[in-house]
């Protein structure tokens, strides 16, 4: 459930900031919110991956499919690449990776101030 929530405050924050700041601003909501709530880093790594992927995916088709696709074809022409459509996955992933490694290091920084609970043998 805590995954879920993540990754909707994590999308939601990119999509209403991102447009007003620069394009590194999404890993600072990543680090941010995975910081501020204690997970594993395999849980961080996939809501920030997934939060900010998907809206910067949604944000190229959204792009594209408002020029009628004029833009992606040249860059895909010129990038050499025969389907359009691989541009925005292309974003989707580059974003989803920012906002993955933002927010595992959000976890890890603080794992670095948290005292960790000695584990007994009986638990």
């Amino acid at each position: 459930m805590k995954l879920i929530v993540r990754i909707i405050v994590i999308g939601a924050l990119t999509y209403f900031i991102s447009p007003f700041t620069v394009w590194w601003s999404v890993m600072v909501i990543a680090f941010i919110v995975c910081y501020t709530s204690p997970s594993s880093g395999l849980n961080a790594f996939t809501a920030g991956f997934l939060g900010v992927g998907l809206v910067w995916m949604g944000h190229a088709w959204n792009i594209d499919v408002g020029n009628g696709s004029v833009f992606g074809n040249t860059i895909a022409e010129i990038m050499q690449i025969s389907d359009p459509i691989l541009l925005v996955f292309a974003t989707g992933l580059i974003g989803g990776l920012a906002g993955g490694f933002a927010s595992l290091s959000g976890t890890t920084f603080r794992q670095l101030f948290v005292k960790q609970k000695k584990r007994s043998l009986y638990n």
